[in-house]
């Protein structure tokens, strides 16, 4: 009888897991839902999203372009209170698909497929689809999962046209953030 009811026991145990770790696979599906929903990075939608959501120190981000992003969290977030003074009118409509959750204890990688159609660029050529695969990661704190570090890498080729565009875009960036020139 005794070993019937630590079969029963360890079967309740092992049942109660799996809804636990089905139940963080969809709430990290729908945070990344969410996110994909806001069409600009700098809106109060998003900086309400990262205050919530985005682990408190450092996180690390690679962009479509492949270039890492490494920032303390009050950075991220300083950062979608204004437009983008170099691209201010920049909209995107994303659609995630292909979700893959693995859960390793407090911590989870969530991959998936993601297309983003952008618009409103200075450098009309930015402008289009761009089709990723990204691997977020995230780590759950006092219950909440929050996310450390993003990559979305391009899944089909982006022309050498919006290569250099965005080399164009990135060198404009880097003169105005360069001090005036000393008198010689």
């Amino acid at each position: 009888m005794s070993k019937i009811l630590l079969t029963l026991l360890a079967l309740c145990v092992v049942t109660v897991a799996q809804n636990t770790a089905d139940a963080d696979k969809q709430k990290l599906i729908d945070l990344e839902q969410q996110s994909a929903a806001m069409s600009t990075f700098n809106s109060p939608e998003m900086t309400d999203f990262l205050q919530k959501h985005l682990y408190d120190g450092t996180t690390s981000v690679v962009v479509t372009f492949g270039h890492l992003y490494h920032s303390p969290k009050a950075d991220v977030v300083d950062f979608t209170k204004k437009p983008d003074p170099d691209d201010p009118d920049v909209k995107s409509i994303n659609k995630l698909s292909d979700f893959q959750v693995d859960i390793y204890g407090d911590t989870a990688l969530v991959s998936y497929k993601q297309t983003s159609t952008d618009s409103g660029h200075k450098l009309a050529v930015l402008n289009g689809d761009y089709h990723l695969t990204c691997l977020d990661t995230y780590v759950k704190r006092t219950g909440q999962w929050y996310l450390i570090g993003s990559a979305c890498v391009p899944s089909a080729p982006i022309s050498q046209a919006q290569w250099d565009a965005n080399k164009q875009k990135e060198d404009m960036a880097k003169q105005k953030a360069m001090p005036p020139s000393s008198p010689q």
